[in-house]
């Protein structure tokens, strides 16, 4: 049976690993129910931003418990963002208008529609949401 790909972004994983978080009950019940038939798939960036993030709201322990479970589990698979995805993130970057939306955020556009990936697990979805149909992808909910 063929995997199906999810792109996901780093609040699913800054949730799930930090109890005080709003979502983390949320990202517990998806994370559940993501099967074996799901791949999940993030970017060196979001590799980046999650353990960042984990660092300053929880604390380096968690941040690093984290990072190594991102790195070990085998269903998550780590695209390193290049030369070529780097440029193609700045474009896209430059063409939304939204002010919420980073250049990680671009990168995550840039990379799913590189990879053919067309499903993103997002917590942010009222500044993804819009971009769907441009961007041919869907939000999971």
């Amino acid at each position: 049976m063929v995997q199906s790909r999810i792109f996901a972004d780093s609040n699913f994983f800054v949730a799930l690993f930090n109890p005080a978080d709003s979502q983390h009950q949320k990202a517990r019940t998806v994370s559940n129910q993501l099967s074996k038939d799901n791949s999940i798939v993030i970017s060196n960036y979001i590799f980046i931003e999650v353990t960042t993030v984990l660092s300053q709201r929880v604390n380096r322990e968690v941040s690093i418990l984290a990072g190594k479970y991102l790195i070990n589990t085998v269903e998550i698979e780590i695209i390193y963002i290049n030369t070529t995805l780097h440029e193609h993130s700045w474009q896209i970057f430059q063409q939304i208008k939204k002010k919420n939306m980073g250049l990680i955020d671009a990168s995550i556009l840039a990379t799913m529609a590189t990879e053919g990936i067309t499903e993103l697990l997002t917590f942010d979805t009222e500044d993804f949401f819009p971009l769907q149909k441009q961007y041919h992808f869907s939000v999971l909910k």
